[in-house]
């Protein structure tokens, strides 16, 4: 069965709180090379961890708007892939271990409201195909925002 209509069927009578909470541990238990997973939420100029899996907790709990991978994302509106983290003098350190990220904005009549964020451990781990899917729950979440 597709993941989108699972993680559909998962946070049906969620509210947005539970729903954020119940995507991130769904995307991390479901798709192997997502090592952790986090949602940022827009509050004023930034952006505030809402909810997240992993193995650990990050000291990046509060990003400004343009600082790291996430701020580029949120002030560019635009998903951000980026292959190897080590490369990219953006990249805010979270994890040793972390290899790889994506970050895919989350909006509600194209305004950004906050953003998907999920590092792997694997090298250009981030394909079209994840882009995609998680551009999809990205718009979900943003349906479900009140």
């Amino acid at each position: 069965m597709d993941l989108l209509i699972r993680l559909k069927r998962e946070i049906a009578g969620l509210d947005f709180s539970q729903t954020v909470q119940k995507t991130v541990s769904f995307l991390r238990k479901n798709i192997a090379h997502y090592n952790w997973v986090g949602v940022y939420m827009l509050e004023g100029n930034e952006l505030v961890l809402t909810a997240w899996d992993g193995p650990e907790a990050t000291q990046h709990t509060r990003i400004p708007i343009g600082t790291g991978i996430c701020g580029l994302a949120a002030r560019e509106k635009r998903t951000v892939i980026v292959g190897d983290v080590n490369a990219d003098s953006r990249y805010l350190a979270c994890f040793p271990y972390t290899k790889s990220e994506i970050v895919v904005p989350i909006f509600k009549d194209s305004k950004v409201l906050g953003e998907i964020d999920i590092d792997s451990n694997t090298l250009n781990a981030f394909t079209e195909r994840d882009r995609e899917f998680l551009e999809s729950v990205a718009a979900l979440l943003g349906e479900r925002y009140v």
